[in-house]
Formats: C-alpha cells, sequence, structure tokens
C-alpha cells in the first residue's frame, strides 16, 4: 500500500515522498502485538506506541527517517496499518 507523505523524507541519503507499506508477518505481530484495542463501547483505538513500531518494519525505513514524518502523515500510516487487521472503520482519539 503506497502512503504519499506530505513532506519528504531522507531515506538512505535520498529524498522519498511515498512509502510502501507492507502487510505485517506472523513473526511480526508476535512481535509487536495488535495495533488497536476496543473501548467499552466497541469501538476501536489506535495503539500509537505499536503503530511506531511497525512503521520503519513495513515501510522498510530506518526508525531515523521514521521520526521525520510530520504527525498527520504518521495517523493516515498508524490507520493504514490497523487496516491489515481489520476492515472495519478505525477512529483516532
Amino acid at each position: 500500500m503506497i502512503v504519499t507523505l506530505t513532506r519528504e523524507i531522507t531515506v538512505g541519503g535520498e529524498k522519498v515522498k511515498e512509502l510502501n507499506i507492507r502487510a505485517p508477518e506472523y513473526d511480526e505481530i508476535a512481535k509487536f502485538g495488535m495495533p488497536f484495542s476496543y473501548s467499552d463501547n466497541g469501538s476501536a483505538k489506535i495503539d500509537m506506541s505499536c503503530t511506531l513500531a511497525y512503521l520503519p518494519v513495513l515501510a522498510d525505513i530506518p526508525p531515523s527517517s521514521a521520526k521525520q514524518i510530520l504527525p498527520k502523515d504518521l495517523i493516515t500510516i498508524s490507520m493504514q496499518i490497523v487496516g491489515f487487521f481489520t476492515a472495519s472503520e478505525v477512529s483516532v482519539s
């Protein structure tokens, strides 16, 4: 899944405007866990610390590059990561 960033980041000395986010594999899910939980009223809530751990791995970028991504784009990417686990709508709160 391609995500277009609002602002370019540097990856390996090159400017990058798009990231290809792949689906997580079994071992990665076992390591990082589920990137969301359910509230008492049944709505899903994104676990940002979990999606931020997945990000460099699923985008194949170093953590130093991931740290350059704007918060707005981090939310978009986090929602895409959660989308690999569920077809339901997920809200960011």
